[in-house]
């Protein structure tokens, strides 16, 4: 029966908050004022939507206060749904609502959190309530001159603790090498935060030998997957901002934007808000909703009291508080005594005083609430099925969306790769696959004693040829002499390689001296039958090439340019003796 008190207090905390609003109007109902409205009326402006957690524990922190004041105050409720619908065509008909709405009840104050919402009041100020005060809430990264020529408002900063975070996440992890920001300019609020935090932590890590600081500003969750799989192990996340992907027209919400980041990432991810916590994420120096909603609400009754709003200054120190979730902590292996002292550990396993501290006082309301109970049990295993139902079928939908997007990198890694390795002029392979072939057949041929071939191949007087006919002339003369070389060592392991410039090269592993001077002699009669006219060479009337060929039969005590510098000697001396012809 141990579980009998906690569930009490939560019938209590569901009656308490399940209707916003209704305590306040029943309170006013019941005093029988009428006339001069001895009450107060605030309306509240959310730039957000119910269900959003950040705003939600605004609203919660601003009514514990007002309940707590005994004064009787009436709060009317609106929502902009801005973090959802960010491209703001709503705010003009939003306006003409409230206009009709409020044209005959007139609020005491206007209490508004955050940017969105306090954007919003201002615009419509005169319009919608040109006479009374404007206390804000969770106004991301304000600064004073933002109050330039507007009066009568004042509130409470909401300002991310950025080095404070950075410093706890590294006092947790302090072999730390890669710190990776993830920002976003998708809407007003998260293009601020990107402006304050982008400088402070390139001025402290691009200058640090010891880390490396990389910031993704606007990915998509297949970006962030790819650059996340190349980094190293001692890599950190900082979760700022939200990814472009959208869920039905909308953009995601940050819980939701939470535990999409939080699925593909193989690293510990730190936040700055409440609103991510639970999502999976490790934790952080973290501001909160409620923080905020409370210290605003000491704002608006001073001013219900009488003191004018401009008298009262901007509290611009935001409360933040080092939270971390326990069940993450386990999942990446990080010891409780690597955590701050003073942490707040979410998430616990089961504590024993916990469990029986409860039963112990509600068991003086057992009796009266046995009913409630049941009934609760009955609607929380109803709510429970349910939730794994949909659990299960987003599960199946990530993980298709992950296979789909696994199957699209690996094909477009499989293309970079071919690019990577191949000339672009002549379609044969680049210098780079030339190093890495010679190297790797070195290697195997070094093993099984058999002898490698290399022949160097230069195009007599290339440069004249270039500059008689043009540039272009030239480019075409190397994609034929390209395609007929393809054609002609194109059984593996043999390579045709684009060595540089008009320098070309082929590796042969396995044929002898013999047989690659028999394959350079009919390289150099086919580049000579293409009959390409070359009016300013010296040697022929049409184009030639001069080829070194050097054979060896790799040894411990030899290396690939061994064989390099040997073809380059026979080269030298194919063009020294007259070229148009094999040497070696």
């Amino acid at each position: 029966m141990k579980w009998r008190g906690p569930c009490l207090l939560l019938i209590l905390l569901l009656l308490t908050n399940a209707t916003p609003g209704l305590a306040e109007r029943a309170a006013v109902a019941a005093s029988g004022l009428t006339g001069d409205r001895p009450y107060a009326i605030v309306l509240f402006i959310n730039s957000y939507h119910r269900g959003y957690a950040w705003s939600d524990g605004i609203e919660e922190g601003m009514r514990e206060v007002f309940a707590a004041s005994g004064k009787t105050i009436e709060i009317s409720y609106e929502y902009l749904d801005s973090r959802r619908f960010a491209f703001g065509k709503q705010m003009g008909a939003i306006a003409n609502a409230m206009e009709a709405k409020y044209a005959e009840y007139r609020p005491d104050l206007i209490l508004v959190a955050d940017n969105a919402a306090f954007d919003f009041a201002i615009k419509y100020r005169d319009r919608l309530f040109p006479d009374q005060p404007i206390v804000f809430a969770g106004y991301n990264l304000f600064r004073p001159e933002v109050l330039a020529g507007i009066t009568n408002v004042t509130g409470v900063n909401e300002e991310m603790s950025v080095e404070g975070t950075i410093d706890l996440a590294l006092s947790v992890h302090p072999r730390t090498r890669v710190l990776v920001f993830v920002t976003s300019t998708g809407d007003d609020t998260s293009r601020r935060i990107s402006a304050l935090l982008e400088p402070v932590v390139r001025s402290r890590f691009e200058a640090d030998p010891g880390r490396e600081l990389v910031i993704l500003k606007d990915v998509s969750l297949t970006v962030l997957q790819q650059r996340l799989s190349e980094l190293p192990p001692e890599t950190l996340v900082f979760l700022s901002g939200q990814v472009v992907d959208q869920a039905g027209g909308r953009a995601f919400s940050p819980v939701e934007n939470g535990r999409l980041v939080v699925a593909i990432s193989p690293f510990p991810i730190y936040t700055f808000w409440d609103f991510h916590l639970g999502t999976g994420i490790l934790g952080g120096r973290i501001l909160t909703g409620p923080d905020q909603g409370r210290a605003a609400a000491k704002l608006a009754l001073r001013i219900l009291a009488g003191t004018p709003a401009d008298e009262i200054p901007v509290v611009m120190t935001s409360p933040t508080s080092d939270i971390f979730d326990d069940q993450v902590r386990q999942r990446f292996g990080i010891s409780p005594a690597a955590l701050p002292a003073d942490a707040l550990i979410v998430n616990k396993p089961f504590s024993v005083w916990e469990a029986y501290r409860w039963p112990v006082i509600g068991g003086i309301t057992l009796v009266i609430g046995q009913t409630l109970l049941i009934g609760l049990l009955l609607v929380s295993m109803r709510e429970r099925r349910q939730a794994l139902a949909s659990l299960a079928v987003e599960r199946a939908t990530l993980e298709r969306r992950v296979a789909e997007r696994t199957r699209e990198l690996a094909a477009a890694n499989d293309q970079l790769a071919r690019l990577s390795i191949t000339d672009s002029l002549t379609g044969l392979a680049n210098r780079r696959r030339f190093d890495a072939g010679l190297d790797e057949e070195f290697l195997r041929l070094r093993r099984s004693g058999e002898p490698l071939s290399l022949i160097l191949i230069d195009l007599d007087y290339y440069k004249d040829y270039n500059d008689h006919h043009g540039h272009l002339a030239g480019d075409e003369c190397l994609r034929r002499i390209g395609a007929l070389l393809g054609e002609m060592v194109r059984h593996p392991p043999d390579l045709a390689v684009r060595y540089g410039g008009e320098e070309l090269a082929v590796i042969l592993p396995g044929t002898d001296a013999q047989g690659a001077r028999l394959v350079a002699e009919r390289i150099r009669a086919a580049i000579a039958g293409l009959a390409i006219p070359h009016p300013t060479s010296p040697v022929a009337d049409r184009l030639t090439a001069s080829l070194g060929v050097a054979t060896l039969v790799p040894s411990e005590d030899q290396l690939a340019r061994d064989l390099i510098h040997r073809a380059d000697v026979q080269l030298y001396l194919a063009k020294s003796g007259g070229r148009n012809r094999v040497a070696g």
